[in-house]
């Protein structure tokens, strides 16, 4: 405010304030420029610094590198208590310091409210949010939502199944779009699949569909997220349908050619699912992916764990119904994108932190990271990186913990 003496000089007054109370957009537009943990940090310096909320929700940036999530819950004599272990550890972007990848404990020691956390097994994430199941008795499951950024569970009604192959979900479950697709196995030519909308006011129950599939299909082994529709893969080429959430349309897609049209290099359903090996489907802007991982020598005794792998990535083509060797089954035609797989999969555009990892298949075996890296337009798939060869940002996990990949909210 300006002033004016006798003398005619004009003075300004300046308003001090204290650090603890400096105006909310000065706050947000200091905020904005953290990374996740600094924001944790940020918030925790003073009372005036804790904004609402509602003020930083969309403030994260993207693309964001994926997070790892180790965990263990155990049971204790306590019934209301459980042993809990679980941290984040986010990618170490600046190995010249030496100083490694920054570990965040979300909680450790005796627990209240983690009993259900028990034997549940991640089935996806999404936008700093873990889907959870968990068997219960008398032929039931329970499903769940857990945030370790924020520590929140979001628990949804029980399910009633013998059993199931596959889930995920579409948003975060804060999102009155949130919803949540589980696969049953087939059986006598039918699947019944169960869907449950977190955005439908007081109804909490799961609406159950039936749809025909062949007989001789097997079980799903892997479904995505796009658009608006849930893709499901069955575990062949052929084998590929879609579940539209707007109009609960179930619609078998007619794949008819084999993934090497283009090609002279001969492989078939029998080569690629003889054993009980690992696919994955991803949706990458707009595009429609599956990630098979293959091994040279049979397969582990260890489900889900390959002795010597190599990763095949096709792309769908829509016009011509057909899945097609991603640039030559290279991970080099991801234009600088970044894989991850395991639990929990998903992929990372191209851009910011995205070029340490660039067009690379990135999946943890036994608690060690592995990058697949291959030859441009190679006809045999992405093959492991030797570690001392490539850049590394992730590193072993915790001897006894499981390791799921996380994105950061808004990542």
């Amino acid at each position: 405010m300006a002033a004016v003496n006798g003398e005619g000089i004009s003075h300004y007054s300046t308003e001090v304030r204290p650090w603890s109370n400096l105006p909310e957009e000065i706050l947000v537009l200091v905020i904005k420029r953290l990374l996740i943990c600094d924001r944790i940090r940020f918030r925790a310096v003073c009372k005036g610094w804790r904004l609402p909320v509602d003020l930083i929700q969309g403030l994260f940036p993207i693309p964001k590198l994926p997070w790892t999530m180790e965990y263990m819950w155990k049971k204790t004599a306590d019934p209301d208590r459980t042993l809990s272990i679980c941290k984040l550890r986010e990618p170490d972007l600046h190995r010249s310091s030496g100083s490694g990848p920054r570990s965040y404990i979300v909680e450790t020691g005796m627990v209240e409210g983690r009993s259900n956390f028990v034997d549940a097994e991640a089935c996806a994430s999404r936008e700093g949010w873990v889907l959870f199941s968990k068997k219960e008795a008398k032929g039931s499951w329970l499903f769940f939502f857990f945030s370790p950024f924020i520590k929140q569970v979001i628990s949804l009604p029980r399910l009633e199944s013998v059993s199931y192959e596959v889930a995920t979900f579409s948003s975060a479950p804060t999102s009155p779009d949130c919803v949540v697709f589980v696969a049953h196995p087939p059986e006598s030519g039918k699947i019944r699949i169960s869907v449950y909308h977190r955005g439908c006011g007081d109804d909490k129950t799961w609406n159950i569909y039936v749809f025909d599939v062949p007989d001789y299909w097997r079980s799903m082994e892997s479904v995505a997220y796009m658009g608006g529709s849930f893709y499901c893969h069955f575990g062949c080429f052929s084998a590929l349908t879609s579940f539209n959430i707007a109009n609960q349309e179930w619609q078998q897609i007619g794949i008819t050619y084999h993934p090497n049209y283009d090609d002279d290099w001969i492989i078939d359903d029998g080569d690629l699912f003889s054993y009980r090996n690992p696919n994955y489907l991803l949706e990458c802007e707009g595009e429609l992916l599956l990630a098979y991982a293959a091994s040279k020598i049979n397969f582990s005794p260890i489900e889900g764990h390959l002795d010597d792998e190599l990763f095949y990535l096709f792309s769908l083509d829509w016009k011509r119904k057909a899945w097609h060797w991603k640039n030559g089954g290279s991970v080099n035609g991801l234009g600088g994108a970044a894989i991850f797989i395991g639990k929990t999969s998903f992929w990372i555009s191209g851009g910011g932190e995205t070029e340490i990892v660039a067009n690379r298949v990135h999946h943890y075996s036994h608690g060690i990271p592995k990058f697949f890296l291959s030859v441009e337009n190679s006809p045999y798939g992405a093959r492991e990186e030797k570690r001392e060869k490539c850049k590394l940002c992730y590193h072993p996990c915790t001897e006894g913990l499981q390791t799921i990949w996380i994105a950061p909210p808004g990542g």
